[in-house]
């Protein structure tokens, strides 16, 4: 199978959008894709094979809910007895009942009540399942435009070389310079060459990873826009933390076991009392009555059993459930005090990324691009060394990728932001209330 690679440019530190591009070409036909950042993620939700799997956990809880609050089945109680082992008179009796157990508390209603919460439950679970899935694309999203930023630099200073080495070639024909400057700065060229494949073998990786995540056959022509810049001010670290506990799912879920242990102590608290038994039957009775001789008759009766909690009164089911419940209202705490703790962190972090990011790209990156430019032209005039030549180009590459790592630390940390705030599409829970 060969695997042809062609990528869109990228003006790398000016505003202008980035696209991401993977065309791969297959013997077969290889579908194509563009989506948005939010349409990747979307396309996740729909595509990823472990989100897929996950999500029966819905379809079981509402399985458990359409079937719950239903009384037992009836127990149909068949009795015959004869006397052919005694008297042999024909003597003997016949019998057919029906027992249906009845509660005499509210279990039913409750059971139903608590496979309600869980159904809420799961449907909090797979959402929190789908913010993480959806942290895992922006994350892989960056580290593709990362990767583009870096060919793209890499590019234009293999470019530049090329252009010295062509210079050098035609002043060391006229004898002007020596073969040995030539062959250094072929050897600089080749080693920015080397650079140049690892990165477009980082991207082609970055790109197969996306489409794993995303859900989408790894042969996928994939192209994704988004955009590699700055923004022009500074992110802000002010949001509302109540916002923010709406949208994130684990902070739902940890409400939702609170009513969903509260419903367990009143479901509990019901298996006080076992269920009731009535029973409903028919006999027929055949015996020798004197001075009549063989008759028979018929009775019918109803009895009831009523299970008396003298010693179990489900009291270990109770105090479990009151535990449970304790350990949920203390979870609520510890998930406010954790995201609270992790949207002060990616805020701050963000922040100081920008600030970083802006100064690398700023002010001392076109200093150097400057001086390179200006030893570039002083060598053709003779007034500079190669050496010096190199070593402004070695600068200038080092400026930019830290620049660019700056830059690529202030969309991770965007990304955290976002993983931290939820701020995702399609993460709300449908069924049912959302809990208070």
């Amino acid at each position: 199978m060969k695997l042809h690679l062609s990528f869109y440019s990228l003006s790398v530190l000016f505003g202008f959008p980035l696209i991401l591009c993977l065309c791969a070409v297959t013997e077969g036909r290889a579908e194509s894709r563009s989506l948005s950042r939010n349409e990747a993620i979307q396309s996740a939700f729909s595509n990823n094979r472990d989100l897929a799997v996950a999500t029966l956990e819905i379809k079981r809880a509402l399985t458990r809910l359409k079937w719950s609050g239903r009384l037992d089945n009836p127990v149909l109680e068949m009795e015959s007895t004869s006397d052919e082992p005694g008297n042999d008179e024909n003597e003997g009796t016949f019998s057919v009942g029906f027992t249906q157990s009845f509660p005499l508390t509210s279990r039913l209603k409750d059971e139903r009540n608590l496979r309600h919460y869980q159904v809420i439950l799961a449907e909090a679970e797979i959402a929190e399942r789908r913010r993480e899935l959806a942290g895992k694309v922006d994350v892989a999203i960056v580290e593709l435009m990362t990767a583009r930023a870096k060919i793209e630099v890499s590019d234009q200073l293999v470019a530049l070389n090329k252009k010295m080495v062509d210079f050098l070639k035609a002043q060391a024909a006229e004898g002007v310079v020596s073969s040995l400057d030539v062959m250094q700065a072929t050897l600089s060229g080749r080693t920015l060459e080397q650079q140049s494949k690892l990165l477009h073998a980082e991207a082609r990786h970055a790109i197969l990873a996306l489409n794993r995540i995303i859900g989408l056959d790894p042969e996928t022509s994939l192209q994704i826009e988004s955009s590699f810049a700055l923004p022009a001010s500074k992110p802000g670290i002010d949001v509302s933390l109540q916002t923010v506990l709406q949208q994130r799912p684990d902070y739902v879920l940890s409400l939702a076991k609170i009513d969903e242990a509260q419903a367990a102590i009143t479901l509990e608290q019901a298996r006080r009392w076992e269920d009731v038994s009535l029973k409903l039957f028919v006999e027929q009775d055949d015996a020798v009555d004197e001075p009549v001789g063989f008759d028979g008759n018929t009775f019918a009766g109803v009895g009831i059993s009523i299970p008396l909690p003298l010693r179990n009164r489900n009291q270990e089911g109770i105090e479990q459930a009151r535990i449970n419940h304790e350990a949920a209202n203390k979870s609520v705490e510890a998930a406010r005090f954790q995201i609270r703790s992790e949207c002060e962190e990616v805020f701050h972090h963000r922040s100081d990324a920008w600030k970083l990011a802006r100064e690398a790209s700023g002010e001392i990156l076109s200093l150097a691009e400057k001086n390179l430019e200006e030893f570039r032209k002083a060598y053709q005039q003779g007034q500079a060394s190669l050496i010096q030549v190199q070593r402004a180009q070695e600068q200038v590459l080092e400026l930019k990728t830290g620049s660019l790592e700056l830059i690529a630390e202030y969309h991770r940390s965007d990304a955290a932001v976002r993983l931290a705030t939820g701020s995702y599409p399609g993460l709300s829970i449908r069924s049912g209330t959302t809990p208070k």
